[in-house]
């Protein structure tokens, strides 16, 4: 079993080492402008505390199973996880598996916040079928939104999947599908649930006007314009959906009055603020 260590309190004392010795040769400014610096040097310096070894170095030899036991040890003891740990689990491709079939266990929120972070820095996709579990079965909502994040940089590979489960979703659910819809290719059954969920968030006109802006389908932009024709939103609705519809290459030019709006007297009142 490899040893728990806490490397940032290493990093800790080498800092306060470098400090002592440099007392009266330079200013704390410069100290901190050095930490990047001192890190670098911190990985390479042999230790006592590591047998000998380097942080960069004390990780080498080990299995992928074996590293990522360490960082479960590590989360379980409240040991800090070294960002050395994590690139040793990372740089190598073939803990690429290792980390997608721990994914595939019931793990706690960190763990798997911790295993998603890795295989995204890994440029990895093959989880995308786990994350979207996480979105549309009952996770922690930092897990929901990082999973989301995830698909939506591989949307197109689990729109399919996110269509044939949209219908029997919560209301909760389908705002991270629909932004994960949002970063798919054209597509009329996408399209389709991107302005129904436009019309039906009056409330959020924001939010699913980016959508649609995003989407970059023009057949959106009579949709956008009967909205921004309605006299009811308020000034941020207004400038989100001019912008949805400049976006999609449409324009708007009419003059609306929202001098009552709570929001646009907020923004105003802010810009005259003298700049101090």
């Amino acid at each position: 079993m490899i040893k728990i260590i806490d490397m940032d309190k290493l990093f800790d004392k080498y800092i306060s080492d470098y400090v002592y010795q440099n007392i009266g040769k330079i200013a704390p400014d410069e100290i901190e402008n050095n930490i990047p610096r001192l890190y670098e040097e911190f990985g390479d310096q042999p230790l006592t505390e590591l047998e000998g070894k380097t942080p960069n170095s004390y990780y080498i030899g080990y299995t992928g199973e074996q590293l990522l036991q360490c960082l479960i040890e590590h989360l379980k003891t409240g040991v800090e996880v070294s960002d050395f740990l994590c690139e040793a689990i990372q740089n190598n491709p073939e803990n690429e598996k290792v980390i997608a079939n721990q994914l595939k266990q019931e793990n706690d929120e960190e763990l798997t916040l911790y295993l998603m972070n890795m295989l995204c820095c890994m440029g990895s996709s093959i989880a995308v079928d786990r994350y979207l579990e996480f979105i549309l079965w009952d996770y922690t909502e930092p897990v929901k939104e990082l999973a989301t994040e995830l698909l939506c940089e591989t949307a197109d590979k689990v729109k399919d999947a996110i269509l044939n489960a949209f219908n029997e979703s919560s209301d909760e659910v389908k705002v991270y599908l629909t932004q994960v819809l949002s970063y798919c290719k054209p597509d009329d059954a996408v399209f389709s649930v991107l302005i129904n969920e436009f019309i039906s968030h009056f409330d959020q006109i924001p939010v699913y006007a980016g959508y649609l802006a995003r989407y970059g389908d023009e057949r959106a932009l009579p949709f956008l314009i009967t909205c921004i024709e309605n006299d009811k939103i308020n000034y941020q609705d207004f400038e989100e959906l001019r912008y949805a519809i400049e976006a999609l290459g449409g324009t708007y030019d009419k003059k609306r009055d929202f001098t009552a709006d709570k929001i646009y007297k907020k923004i105003r009142a802010n810009r005259q603020k003298p700049i101090a």
